[in-house]
């Protein structure tokens, strides 16, 4: 409201002067029958003329105080009916503390005694609530202002006394220090205290905040002490407000004790920030000293705002709370609360059942709080769509208005739904989330019992924290993920795991481990091809969700026995083959084995720079610098490829992959005992223990013994189990070299 309560009520106050002109039709009564009574007759009179009277004086007096006085210019009584005709009047109604005066003008009034009816057959002019009494001339009825003076004018008044009802059907216009105003028509009823401003009510401030209060009607009630305005309607440039129907409820004192407005009720700002609220129902309680206290707005509450960032929503009610200045300093929106802030595709929608907002200087918002139940905000994003919901959120905001930061506890949970992706949950006890400038989230964090969902991985922790920028998530505290695939289920812990559902890859450190099973066995594979679990621990893991591949550092790789070591190990779930790589002072291991020419499976170890290996093709491609060592063999080798023997065709089960056959290619090099072999390539098949060396052209392969010299031929084939020779392609006698000649490493 732009009028303070003592404003308001003298407003409608002016409206009192038909109450005035109750007491003036007594008034007028007694001046007749004094004037009669008093005032010399004339000798000639007219024909319908009982008496005249001029230059008439009359004041009533209570001891020695003035109660009125009532000047004319000159008095009329007729003969018909004894009615009475007053010319140029004036009506000075004193205090009882003799401070002040109210002053009634007119050019002419009529008293019709038979009828009862007190008449003002002009324009009357009334002022009201005049510092001291002042007296205007006979023939003068414009008195001086004086402050806080009520000025009134209107014609065509009448007064009934049998009825007590005073009205008129003119204008009637008013002027107070604040403000002026007018209505048409009007009507007293003095037996029941009702003043009614039958139409076109409006009342203008002049103070330094102007504003324009309009009506359709007005009444004025003294038992109780109330104003109805219907239809009215408040404009204050920027701010507007209407309703139906505004009661104004007075005190004694004739302060504003609560305003309350029905039907349609609309409050408005056309500002740049300019907002809209409506409701079917408001009220307004006032304190002392022109407080505003508390106010509602009820019946079901919708609100729209304009600005950078438009907002809007809707509330079964708003409960309002005001501090000094009458500024608004709380705020508290409760049933089905629904509040949405940006526009379509960059949106942001608060669901709850009850809001607190409080405010700062009336119009800063510091911060919300939700309460009365579990609440949600729905963050739209064009392509996608986040929902955050919590038992109690708090929002902070800037000087702004914008959101800087969110807690929400407990039960938190996050959806993200995109097209195409699979919603994306996120459980938690406590939520603790950061905006930027634009009111878009940042950076969220989550801690307390931490789930995670998204298509088939799902995770745990003890916190959580979520970077919007490249949409990763941190987990820490023990964390935990599972992705359950079609043909198999990925657990993987580490000290820290960040996932990625943009690129749906995971990055774990520090204490890495992750177990692949429910896998099915593989008839035809070999070192990865049983049904156990397959294990890999390392110091970092990067996985992809979609392709299946994991590479990890400092890697250890295993199923039941058959085992691989690596600075870097990539591995593919779905194909079942790996990559292995070592480094500068580290290189790749793993190991196989074989039977010996007892029949007891032995350890073959493989080491070299770079391993490559597919299940389905049973062959695992060693290169660089290469060193395979057995029982009683070493072989060293620019590559090795060493075919493993199928898992059903595998003598016993539960034990390391066995060797079918190794290819050497490059500067291979035989260690056996006291004897060493070169050659370009060599063929070991596991199953004869025999070795096949050949050379390349003008490099024929050399065995170097210690006791029987070097052997040499186009071809090489030895026997682990025996030490038998063959030179040549075919299986012949062995020849030997007739003289030892120098170790082929010395030359």
């Amino acid at each position: 409201m732009p009028l303070d309560s003592k404003r308001l009520s003298r407003i409608f106050a002016a409206g009192a002067v038909i109450a005035v002109l109750v007491a003036a039709g007594f008034y007028l009564r007694g001046l007749i029958r004094v004037s009669t009574q008093a005032v010399k007759v004339p000798a000639k009179i007219p024909a319908n003329v009982g008496s005249t009277a001029n230059g008439f004086t009359f004041t009533k007096y209570d001891g020695p105080k003035k109660l009125f006085t009532i000047q004319a210019a000159s008095v009329q009584q007729y003969k018909d009916g004894g009615r009475a005709a007053l010319h140029d009047v004036s009506i000075i109604v004193y205090g009882r503390n003799q401070d002040r005066s109210d002053q009634i003008y007119g050019s002419d009034f009529a008293y019709d005694p038979v009828a009862k009816v007190v008449t003002a057959e002009g324009e009357v002019r009334i002022d009201l609530e005049a510092d001291s009494a002042v007296s205007a001339p006979a023939g003068k009825p414009t008195a001086p202002e004086t402050r806080n003076l009520i000025h009134v004018k209107t014609s065509g008044l009448t007064f009934n006394e049998n009825t007590g009802i005073a009205q008129t059907k003119a204008a009637i216009e008013f002027l107070v220090p604040e403000a002026n105003g007018s209505a048409v028509g009007a009507s007293y009823d003095s037996h029941g205290g009702i003043l009614v401003l039958k139409s076109n009510v409006k009342i203008a401030t002049t103070g330094q905040r102007k504003a324009n209060i309009r009506g359709q009607s007005a009444t004025i009630t003294k038992n109780p002490n109330k104003i109805v305005l219907q239809f009215a309607s408040i404009d204050e440039p920027p701010r507007a407000m209407s309703a139906d129907r505004v009661t104004v409820f007075l005190r004694d004192d004739n302060n504003v004790d609560r305003v309350v407005g029905s039907g349609n009720l609309r409050a408005t700002n056309s500002g740049p920030k300019g907002f809209e609220v409506t409701a079917p129902e408001g009220e307004l309680t006032m304190a002392d000293a022109n407080q505003a206290k508390s106010g509602v707005l009820s019946g079901g509450v919708t609100f729209a705002s304009k600005s950078e960032s438009p907002a809007q929503g809707t509330a079964g009610r708003i409960l309002l709370s005001f501090g000094a200045a009458n500024q608004l300093t709380k705020a508290r929106a409760v049933e089905s609360v629904r509040l949405r802030q940006g526009p379509s595709g960059k949106s942001q929608e608060l669901h709850a059942n009850a809001v607190d907002l409080y405010l700062k200087n009336g119009k800063q918002l510091e911060k919300a709080v939700t309460s009365n139940g579990p609440a949600e905000i729905v963050r739209d994003q064009g392509q996608g769509k986040t929902t955050i919901s919590a038992g109690r959120f708090e929002t902070k905001f800037n000087r702004q208005n914008r959101p800087v930061s969110l807690y929400g506890t407990p039960d938190t949970k996050i959806v993200d739904s995109a097209p195409g992706k699979p919603d994306r949950i996120l459980t938690a006890r406590e939520l603790t989330a950061k905006f930027n400038d634009k009111g878009e989230i940042v950076e969220a964090e989550q801690s307390g019992e931490f789930h995670y969902l998204s298509g088939t991985q799902t995770a745990t922790a003890e916190h959580a924290r979520y970077g919007s920028a490249d949409e990763t998530i941190l987990l820490s505290g023990s964390p935990r993920v599972m992705d359950s695939k079609v043909d198999s289920e990925v657990t993987l812990t580490a000290d820290s795991v960040q996932l990625n559902r943009k690129t749906q890859t995971a990055f774990a450190e520090h204490n890495v481990k992750s177990t692949y099973a429910g896998l099915k066995a593989q008839p035809n594979g070999a070192m990865l091809g049983s049904a156990e679990p397959i294990h890999v621990t390392g110091d970092t893991v990067t996985a992809n969700s979609s392709t299946g591949a994991a590479k990890y550092t400092k890697a250890r790789l295993w199923q039941g026995p058959n085992i691989v070591e690596a600075p870097s190990i990539t591995f593919d779930r779905m194909r079942r083959s790996l990559l292995a790589q070592g480094s500068q002072n580290t290189q790749v291991a793993s190991v196989f084995v074989q039977r010996d020419k007892n029949g007891k499976l032995t350890p073959v170890n493989v080491t070299s720079d770079r391993l490559s290996y597919v299940d389905s093709e049973r062959k695992a491609v060693f290169s660089g610098n290469v060193k395979v060592h057995s029982q009683d063999t070493n072989i060293a080798s620019d590559s090795v490829q060493v075919f493993l023997l199928a898992q059903k065709n595998q003598t016993e089960t539960g034990s390391a992959s066995q060797l079918e056959r190794i290819v050497a290619q490059g500067d291979v090099q035989i260690q056996q005992g006291t004897r060493r072999a070169v050659g370009a390539q060599l063929i070991y098949t596991a199953a004869e223990e025999k070795m096949v060396l050949t050379g390349t052209s003008g490099h024929a392969p050399r065995i170097f013994d210690a006791e029987r010299g070097q052997i040499s031929g186009d071809s090489l084939t030895f026997f682990t189990h025996d030490g038998r020779v063959l030179i040549g392609s075919g299986e012949r006698s062995p020849t030997q070299t007739p003289n030892r000649i120098q170790d082929a490493s010395k030359k």
